[in-house]
Formats: C-alpha cells, structure tokens, sequence
C-alpha cells in the first residue's frame, strides 16, 4: 500500500530526484559530481528535518557515515575506487534519505555497478581495473530504493 504524502514531502523528493539525475548527467559528462548538487541535498535535508519530519536527527545523522565512511575507507585503501564526488553525494543523500534507506541505496548500487562491470570485461574488451562513472549508478540505487519503500512499506 502507498504511503500517504505530504505536499512537502512530494516537492522536496521531487527536488532530490531531480538534482540526482542532474548529478548522474554531470558525472557521465564531465565525470565530475558539482559541489553545488551536494549543498543542495543538504538544504533539502534540513528542510526534511524542519517540515516532513519523518524521519528524526540521530536516523539523518547516522545517514551521513553509514556509507561514506567506508566508501572513504575502501578509496585510501585503494586509491580510485570511488571519486569524491561519490563519497560527498552519498553522505548527503544520507543526510536525506536516513542509514537505513542510504544503505539499501547503495546496496543496490554495487550491484548495479558490478552488472556494469561484468558487462564491459566481457562485451567490451575492458579490464578489471576500468574506470566509469558510478554516479549513475548511485542515483540508480537511490531511486530504486524509493521505489520499494513506496512500494513495500
């Protein structure tokens, strides 16, 4: 059954998506995330937090680490494996979304990325140590996650 929206949280959801996909443009484009896209999610958060109120501080705030901590992590570890653009999106969409939702999101993702990453060794000739853009990949998983949660919960 679909959950009952609020004005609110149909225009700011609607503003999310649309500076995720924007987000996923740029960084197939230029291969670049815009600082801009993330203060802008991190306005929506802190209108979220004034005006929706359906989810609380500690559950946003938990958002923020519970991915781009290690995404951070796995990066010094190994240096390229996710951009900074990647890193600062998922910590505001985090901001956003709450730990739970961030974390299915990215969850999604992976596999997303990794379905990609499959496709191009054995379509395109490509090795194991290929660069792409994950952004889209992230929105991808971002946006799926909404779906289910409007769908399942």
């Amino acid at each position: 059954m679909l959950k009952h929206l609020m004005l609110m949280d149909v225009v700011l959801t609607t503003t999310f998506l649309i500076l995720l996909f924007f987000g996923a443009y740029q960084d197939i484009k230029k291969r670049q995330i815009p600082d801009y896209i993330v203060s802008s999610i991190v306005v929506l958060s802190f209108l979220g937090l004034v005006f929706v109120k359906n989810l609380g501080a500690a559950e946003r705030a938990a958002g923020i680490f519970i991915v781009s901590v290690p995404m951070l992590l796995i990066t010094v570890a190994v240096p390229g494996a996710f951009g900074g653009g990647d890193i600062k999106l998922m910590a505001a969409c985090g901001m956003y979304l709450g730990a739970d939702a961030v974390f299915y999101s990215f969850f999604y993702a992976l596999v997303l990325g990794g379905f990609y990453s499959i496709y191009l060794i054995l379509y395109k000739n490509r090795s194991r140590k290929t660069e792409f853009a994950f952004g889209p990949f992230l929105v991808s998983g971002i946006f799926l996650r909404l779906i289910f949660q409007g769908l399942f919960c």
